[in-house]
């Protein structure tokens, strides 16, 4: 029955896949496809498809899946992640969400029957089902960016296209609308919004409105622009139209963009599945290493080996962190996230643990307390610094009560190995053969059984004696002193193991220790992630140089209209831009000080003082006069550090991306086998010396 249903699901996948790609294919040779107002005009009875067939199951899905508990949560995450992209027509809105759900769900439910068949061991199942809920965030990350992709490449047609009507109409607005109408689907849907926008009673609040919905920097940088060149009018300069150059700077940024995400991309595409793979490989290389050398059953089944696996995997998620982390700062910056839950906020409004947190909480006027908010300011983070210190415990304590549970739980499986496990003679090479094992598992019987009626006995040399003489009296009259020595000493070897299987003192300490790594974790990641938008704060200084070169041709533009497109335009500098915009009637030089020193990048804050000299002194168009004159030069260099910035990834992303594959190999497969080889050399030496 479970081949059936896999053979089953396995079909319906591929077909799926394959009505998919008929789909795209179709959508590609027909751009001026217009969507259906009414979805009950949508498709005539008379007249369906294939491809209307499967869009009227999509839009049904979405229906059961709404009503669905569990399904429901699952599909508003992905119609979030949409919601900007495909904000202006449901229909299309319930279609792809349902696309995505039903390819992320398809690959991961092929994937965990055909995982839970090979192996049904529980510690295996348990890595599976984390494994699941880690790919299904890669995979929905996956089917999104596509997404985006395809829109940052038809807003760059776009804007080739308003280019080509603008030069025929010498209107702006006419030319968007008729852009819109050859492009494709998504660039349509935000260029009929921005037509709508210019062509509004009230303009001015349409475009703040739709700044809120627009899910790139550049539609907003689009729109603005555009705005400004119909509401003031357009002029000529030195490279001819103002709203064209401004055009020509847009499409070359959109242009680098997808050049740099194309690029980031093809480097990280398998990491991801690299750094995962190790958990569907654990248990193959156990196989495999018991069959060809028994003696490794010993560390597969015992404390170490088990304690070898947690450690694999913490790697693993941790490496899987770390790459999703870099990831996110490249991909996700201009994705539509979906406001998580908060459970911080409510965990800490318990008085219990609000009392806790801020007692650990250092003060707020402590050095401690100002370099916290810096970094989580640093980061955009929707952290608190109490919300911290809460992930911080109860990662700590989660820790620590995992290992000593752990620990326990091993103490009690290494005396049910001593128990039940097969009494064998220590082997390098080959296997039992039935009747050795056979003999082995009576040996485990005839031990168990003695182990059992003297276990209980206090005195040291009286349970040797009991031993000794159950021992004798199972082995009968005729066996030799030699061998109900030997049998004895197997005997009370196995009863010194089980007494020393008990929780010990540095089991403790080292419980200790990881809990505490654990309770400094969560800062240690926020401090990664740091390190890698580091690597971006130049890409986000140039992009500002290309607002304000553009702007600065506008002769009503001021100081601070120029900050608000740059906060727009912001994602590692959002957070002190806002509060210098917040603070700017109060003062502007004074508001632009404080930017200086809550964004201390040597390049942003020589783009402020040159803004701070515009203030009052001399005209953004002077202050900013060789972004012009030294363009040329400035383009080469941003070439040159996005090659350095890209390579620079690629190599963090390699070395974490292999590094589970590597703890893997050596900590489960080599390490162990060099350890056993050793140990059983040492026993072979000494059998020849007790021979000679």
């Amino acid at each position: 029955m479970l081949y059936t249903v896999i053979g089953v699901s396995l079909g319906l996948f591929f077909l799926l896949l394959i009505a998919f790609q008929i789909i795209r294919r179709r959508q590609g040779s027909n751009s001026s496809f217009q969507v259906q107002k009414g979805y009950s005009d949508l498709i005539e009875p008379n007249q369906k498809t294939t491809r209307q067939r499967l869009v009227n199951f999509f839009q049904k899905s979405y229906v059961l899946f709404s009503r669905t508990p569990l399904l429901e949560s699952y599909t508003a995450k992905i119609r979030k992640r949409l919601s900007t992209i495909h904000s202006y027509d449901e229909f299309t809105m319930r279609k792809e969400t349902m696309k995505i759900a039903y390819l992320t769900l398809g690959i991961l439910f092929v994937a965990v029957v055909l995982l839970v068949l090979v192996n049904r061991d529980p510690t295996f199942l348990a890595m599976v089902v984390v494994a699941v809920v880690v790919i299904n965030g890669m995979l929905i990350d996956t089917f999104v960016g596509r997404v985006e992709d395809r829109l940052l490449k038809q807003l760059s047609h776009l804007m080739t296209d308003v280019r080509h009507y603008y030069h025929q109409h010498g209107m702006v607005e006419e030319a968007i609308y008729e852009a819109g109408q050859v492009s494709k689907y998504e660039a349509q849907l935000h260029a009929e919004r921005i037509y709508e926008v210019l062509t509004a009673n009230d303009p001015q609040d349409e475009l703040e409105n739709y700044y809120e919905v627009a899910p790139t920097r550049f539609l907003k940088g689009f729109a603005g622009i555009s705005f400004l060149v119909k509401e003031y009018g357009d002029k000529t300069i030195n490279n001819g139209s103002m709203y064209l150059n401004g055009l020509s700077r847009l499409t070359q940024e959109i242009n680098l963009e997808i050049l740099r995400r194309d690029r980031l991309r093809y480097l990280f595409s398998g990491l991801t599945i690299i750094s995962l793979a190790p958990i569907f490989f654990t248990k193959p290389i156990e196989i495999w290493a018991r069959g060809h050398f028994p003696s490794m059953d010993d560390f597969y089944t015992g404390k170490i080996g088990f304690f070898t696996k947690m450690i694999i995997f913490a790697v693993i998620l941790i490496s899987y962190v770390l790459l999703r982390k870099m990831q996110e700062n490249d991909e996700g910056k201009y994705a539509a996230k979906a406001t998580r839950t908060k459970w911080e906020k409510k965990v800490y409004e318990l008085p219990a643990v609000a009392w806790i947190v801020d007692r650990m909480v250092p003060g707020q006027h402590t050095k401690q307390h100002f370099k916290l908010t810096r970094l989580l300011k640093d980061t955009s983070s929707p952290l608190t610094i109490e919300w911290l210190y809460l992930q911080r415990i109860l990662l700590c304590l989660a820790t620590f009560v995992v290992l000593i549970s752990t620990t326990l739980y091993m103490h009690h499986v290494s005396k049910q190995n001593v128990l039940y496990a097969p009494t064998k003679n220590t082997t390098l090479f080959g296997q039992l053969s039935p009747e050795e094992e056979k003999k082995a598992e009576e040996l485990t019987i005839s031990d168990r059984k003695i182990i059992e009626s003297v276990q209980d006995e206090p005195d040291p040399k009286k349970r040797e004696g009991a031993v000794r003489a159950a021992v004798k009296v199972k082995a009968g009259r005729d066996a030799s002193k030699e061998a109900v020595n030997k049998d004895a000493a197997r005997v009370l070897k196995k009863l010194d193991t089980m007494e020393n299987e008990y929780f010990k003192w540095w089991e403790l300490v080292i419980a200790v220790g990881v809990a505490t790594g654990g309770y400094f974790l969560p800062l240690w990641m926020i401090e990664f992630r740091r390190r890698m938008r580091e690597m971006d704060m130049q890409n986000e200084v140039d992009q500002f140089h290309t607002i304000i070169a553009m702007l600065s041709e506008i002769e009503r533009i001021s100081v601070e209209n120029i900050l608000e497109w740059m906060e727009r335009f912001a994602v590692i500098f959002r957070q002190p831009l806002q509060v210098c915009l917040m603070d700017y009637e109060a003062g502007g030089e004074k508001a632009m000080e404080q930017l200086k020193e809550d964004a201390p990048f040597v390049p942003f804050v020589r783009t402020v003082e040159r803004l701070l000299v515009a203030v009052e002194k001399i005209p953004i168009r002077q202050a900013f006069d060789d972004l012009e004159t030294e363009r040329v030069y400035y383009q080469e260099q941003r070439k040159e550090q996005y090659e350095r910035i890209i390579n620079e990834k690629a190599s963090w992303g390699k070395m974490i991306g292999f590094v589970p594959m590597y703890a893997l190999v050596f900590l489960y497969l080599v390490i162990p086998l060099i350890l056993m080889s050793m140990n059983q050399m040492s026993t072979y030496f000494n059998q020849i010396q007790t021979i000679q």
